[in-house]
């Protein structure tokens, strides 16, 4: 097991390319250049089958209130986008999210991580906020699939050939050309 919960490196890899892979081609920034599209596809990945109530799993809920809530019926309680995940009590802008999920998820990718120096310069953070912001970000990206964040900012798929065994190092081998593939064709080579 290695120090990210992964049963081996070369999982781990597999894990870190793969959703490199499935960033936008033009980035995140301009997959998601508002707010209010940060907002929409939290919204289509948090509810995929409609708004649920996180306290007792209800479907029947009211409108959307000014503060941001959406009010259950059923149990009475309020609830948000964000109630219960990584981004629950957020202070920054979603947008600052997503950008600094695609920024691990590249440095992860070529083996380097960014340090909480160099994340509190350019998110304009104290030290100690930067520090935690990588580390709980990071840790959630570790999940299946990115966790709640990796599956809102890795849009793109990846066909995967059916004869290849997910999570063999033929898997791993299949992605890193298809790294170089992807470089090749943005450089106008194929």
């Amino acid at each position: 097991m290695t120090e990210n919960g992964f049963a081996n490196t070369t999982l781990e890899r597999i894990h870190w390319l793969t959703l490199y892979l499935r960033l936008p081609a033009g980035g995140v920034d301009e997959k998601f250049p508002t707010e209010s599209a940060c907002e929409e596809r939290l919204r289509e990945i948090r509810w995929p089958e409609g708004l649920t109530c996180p306290k007792c799993s209800k479907k029947d809920i009211g409108n959307l209130t000014s503060e941001n809530f959406y009010p259950c019926k059923s149990c009475k309680k309020q609830f948000s986008d964000t109630s219960g995940t990584i981004l629950h009590g957020r202070m920054l802008d979603l947008r600052v999210y997503f950008q600094f999920s695609a920024d691990i998820v590249l440095h992860q990718k070529i083996g380097t991580i960014p340090s909480a120096h160099v994340t509190k310069d350019s998110l304009g953070l104290a030290y100690a906020t930067a520090y935690r912001l990588k580390k709980n970000l990071t840790r959630s990206l570790t999940e299946v699939d990115g966790g709640l964040l990796g599956r809102c900012i890795c849009v793109d798929e990846i066909d995967l050939p059916q004869h290849i065994d997910p999570g063999s190092e033929v898997h791993l081998i299949w992605l890193d050309a298809e790294d170089r593939r992807r470089r090749q064709r943005s450089l106008g080579f194929e």
